[in-house]
C-alpha cells in the first residue's frame, strides 16, 4: 500500500547541513515541527541530532511530532528521544493480529515494533507524560474490523491517541481494498432508493429516449427517475455520478458494516478515555477543506524542494473514481537558495493557497461528476481541472477527510 512501491523517487536523506541551516534561520517562527515523510524518520543517521536542533531552534512552546513504523525505536533509541524534548510520536500500526500486521506492513516485525511500542508507554510514565504516544492506522477491507479490540488494546496500554485514516489506493490492486465511496453523501442518499435497477437504469434511459422519437411507451420511465433524482441533487448544490455508483455498489454494505465499527469504537475510546480520531465513510463537495492550507504547513522534501503537501512530494500513479491517474510533483521553492518565508510568500504558492480556501467554490469534486469514470481529459493527471486551476486538486482524498495526515 506504500507509495514507495509504486514511484521512481530517488531515496536520500536530507542532509544535515542544509537542515541546520533551515532551522537557525527559520524555525524560530514555528508553531509545529512535523518530523517524518514518505519514509522511517529513525532511519536517517542524523535523527537524534535533527531532533535536538529542532528543540534549541523552535520557541519554547514550539511542538516536535513525528510518526515512525516503530522497528528501529528499541530500548536505547527510545530513551534519547523522550530526552530531546519530542511533544508527540505515533506508531503506524494497523492491527493487533500479528498475521494481518505482517501482511499489511510487508517486511516488518510485528511482535518487535509491538514491543518498542508498549516499552515506549512505560517510558512515558516513568518521565511523567512528558510527551504524547499515539498510533497511526490504515484501514481497509483487510482490517477494519479489527478497530474495535486495537482501540481497547491500546487503551489498556496507556496510549493516548489512535489516528485513523483510509487507504490511498496508488494502484487498482488496493483501489478494490478501500472501503469508501467518493460519491457526496448528499448524492448518495437521493440516489439510494434506484440502487435496485443499476446499469439497467442507465440503459433502459436511453432506450426510452430513443423510443420516444418514434412515440413508442415504455414500462420503467427510467428517464423521468433519472430527471427526477438530477433534480433534487442539483437543488441540495450536488450532481450524481451514476457510472461510479455502479461500478461501487460493493461498497455500500461494507461501509454499513464500517460504520457499526466506528460507534462500536467511539463507545470504547469514551469508556477508556482514550482520544479516537476517524475519517468520514463519505465525503461530501461541499464541506471540502486542505488540512495543509487550513494549518498552514508546508512540506520540505529532502532535497531542499517545497511543496503544498504530501500528495505533491513525488510524481506516482493513483486510482480513483475507477481510473488510474498520474499525480505530478508540484514544487513552490527550494529551501537550499531560498528561505522558507521566501517560499512561503511566492506568488504562485501564495495564488495556490488562496484560491484553496474556498475549495467548495474554486475547485471542482469528480466524485459527484459522472465524467471522471468514463475517461475525462482533466482526470488522466493533476495537471489542470475543469475550472481552470492548475495544479488540480480536484480528486483529493484528503480534502474530504478520507485519507489523512497526522499533521
Amino acid at each position: 500500500m506504500c507509495i514507495r512501491q509504486v514511484w521512481n523517487a530517488k531515496l536520500h536523506d536530507i542532509n544535515f547541513d542544509l537542515y541546520k541551516k533551515i532551522a537557525k534561520t527559520s524555525f524560530s517562527s514555528l508553531k509545529k515541527l512535523i518530523l517524518y515523510g514518505l519514509g522511517e524518520p529513525f532511519i536517517n543517521p542524523n535523527f537524534l541530532k535533527m531532533l535536538k536542533i529542532t528543540r534549541k531552534c523552535l520557541p519554547k512552546d514550539g511542538e516536535i511530532i513525528t510518526t515512525t513504523n516503530g522497528s528501529l525505536l528499541d530500548v536505547k533509541v527510545a530513551e534519547k528521544v523522550a530526552q530531546l524534548g519530542i511533544d508527540s510520536i505515533s506508531f503506524s500500526i494497523d492491527t493487533i493480529d500479528l498475521v494481518k500486521l505482517s501482511r499489511i506492513r510487508e517486511g516488518s516485525k510485528p511482535s518487535f515494533v509491538l514491543n518498542n511500542l508498549y516499552y515506549m508507554a512505560e517510558l512515558k510514565e516513568k518521565v511523567g507524560d512528558s510527551f504524547r504516544l499515539g498510533v497511526e492506522a490504515t484501514i481497509m477491507q483487510d482490517n477494519f474490523r479489527d478497530l474495535p479490540n486495537l482501540v481497547e488494546h491500546l487503551a489498556e496500554k496507556g496510549i493516548d491517541y489512535i489516528f485513523v485514516s483510509h487507504i490511498v489506493p496508488y494502484t487498482e490492486e488496493i483501489y478494490r481494498k478501500i472501503v469508501y465511496m467518493t460519491l457526496s453523501k448528499p448524492s448518495y442518499e437521493v440516489i439510494r432508493s434506484s440502487l435496485k435497477y443499476k446499469w439497467n437504469l442507465i440503459s433502459q434511459a436511453t432506450r426510452e429516449l430513443y423510443c420516444q422519437t418514434y412515440g413508442v411507451r415504455t414500462e420503467l420511465n427510467a428517464a423521468k427517475i433519472i430527471e427526477k433524482f438530477w433534480r433534487k441533487a442539483s437543488e441540495l448544490g450536488y450532481w450524481i455520478n451514476l457510472p461510479l455508483l455502479f461500478k461501487s455498489e460493493d461498497k455500500t454494505e461494507i461501509i454499513n458494516q464500517l460504520e457499526k465499527t466506528f460507534i462500536e469504537s467511539r463507545k470504547i475510546a469514551s469508556e477508556y478515555q482514550i482520544e479516537l480520531s476517524l475519517p468520514e465513510l463519505y465525503p461530501d463537495a461541499n464541506k471540502r477543506k486542505c488540512p495543509y492550507i487550513e494549518k498552514n504547513i508546508m512540506v520540505v522534501r529532502s532535497d531542499g524542494a517545497a511543496t503544498p503537501c504530501m500528495e505533491f512530494t513525488y510524481t506516482h500513479p493513483m486510482y480513483v473514481n475507477a481510473h488510474l491517474k498520474t499525480v505530478h510533483n508540484v514544487l513552490f521553492g527550494d529551501l537550499k537558495r531560498m528561505s522558507v518565508a521566501e517560499v512561503w510568500n511566492d506568488r504562485r504558492y501564495a495564488d495556490f493557497r488562496r484560491i484553496r480556501r474556498n475549495m467548495a467554490d474554486n475547485v471542482p469534486w469528480c466524485g459527484d461528476c459522472p465524467y471522471s469514470s468514463l475517461g475525462c481529459y482533466f482526470t488522466k493527471d493533476n495537471v489542470q481541472d475543469c475550472y481552470g486551476n492548475t495544479p488540480g486538486c480536484n480528486e483529493c482524498l484528503y480534502s474530504v477527510n478520507l485519507a489523512r495526515c497526522n499533521i
